[in-house]
């Protein structure tokens, strides 16, 4: 039984995802909040300590909507591991129907103000929670041969159905959860079937899925380019005093990886040249600068 607490934090909840997706967070008071929950301000903060903190209070919720319907697919006894499988998916494409007009402002706004990672350990939870869901939902429903496939399969499946629940956003698309969910069900048992008939290699080794779907600094560092920590590393080397002969050769080997980067596939002999070159010099002022280039570049080894 839930207490009287626990019933007014979920009518705040309620009320605020309500205004947001007519307003948009920015455009909400607490004030207003509180108003259309028949309750004081001061009533209001004791439940939540700011409107940050009711905001990604949000996003937890929503995950405990999406999970409590995910436990009763996981425990009807009626449906066929595939058929779970299946319900599952159309859950998900559910509940963010239902969320549509929230989801679309919080997008917009995550777009103006960048920060959709305020605090990366709720999203990061809940991430977690959710690759263990579908590993073994997924084993479930396919056998334990899947394994050697496991970081494959739910990096495909996580993509596959992350992308179908955007496009549902799309007035020109169908609203008929039940149809995508079969059908993408379809393109994974083939998935499936492929992978085990022809015995493939796996490409994503399963201690990969540790960070997959990680929010936070990590996350923000892939997303910024190896060049711009080159040229800060160069105006730190050209704004510096002290050996100008290593300081020039710093900046050269700056200067050819940048020039690298520009190519459609950037050589990895080069790249890993260049940095080992910057390893050996004493240039005590871009060490951090240069163990961030290091893991920005670790994509473009990859590739090579």
């Amino acid at each position: 039984m839930s207490s009287k607490s626990d019933d007014k934090k979920q009518l705040i909840l309620r009320t605020t995802m309500q205004l947001f997706a007519a307003k948009g967070s920015s455009a909400t008071s607490m004030q207003e909040i509180a108003e259309l929950c028949g309750m004081s301000k001061g009533s209001l903060y004791l439940h939540f300590k700011s409107k940050d903190e009711l905001e990604l209070s949000l996003f937890d919720y929503c995950f405990q909507l999406l999970q409590s319907e995910l436990v009763q697919v996981e425990q009807d006894s009626e449906l066929s591991p595939r058929d779970k499988l299946v319900r599952a998916v159309e859950v998900l494409l559910e509940l963010v129907l239902e969320l549509r007009e929230f989801l679309l402002m919080q997008f917009k706004e995550w777009i103006v103000k960048g920060n959709i990672y305020k605090n990366p350990d709720i999203m990061n939870k809940n991430n977690a929670k959710l690759i263990h869901y579908t590993k073994k939902i997924l084993i479930s429903a396919y056998g334990e041969a899947i394994n050697p496939y496991m970081a494959d399969l739910i990096i495909f499946s996580q993509g596959m159905i992350g992308s179908y629940a955007k496009l549902v956003f799309d007035q020109n698309m169908t609203r008929d959860t039940h149809r995508i969910a079969v059908y993408l069900i379809k393109l994974l048992d083939a998935a499936v079937e492929l992978l085990l008939k022809n015995k493939l290699e796996p490409i994503i080794p399963e201690a990969m899925l540790h960070n997959f779907g990680k929010c936070g600094e990590n996350s923000r560092e892939l997303d910024k380019h190896p060049r711009l920590t080159i040229k800060e590393m160069k105006e730190l080397l050209e704004k510096e005093s002290g050996n100008d002969g290593e300081r020039e050769q710093g900046i050269e080997a700056l200067q050819i990886l940048e020039e690298e980067l520009l190519r459609p596939r950037p050589r990895r002999v080069i790249l890993k040249g260049m940095v080992a070159t910057l390893e050996d010099l004493d240039l005590p002022q871009i060490e951090s600068s240069l163990d961030e280039l290091q893991r920005l570049l670790r994509p473009y080894y990859a590739q090579a």
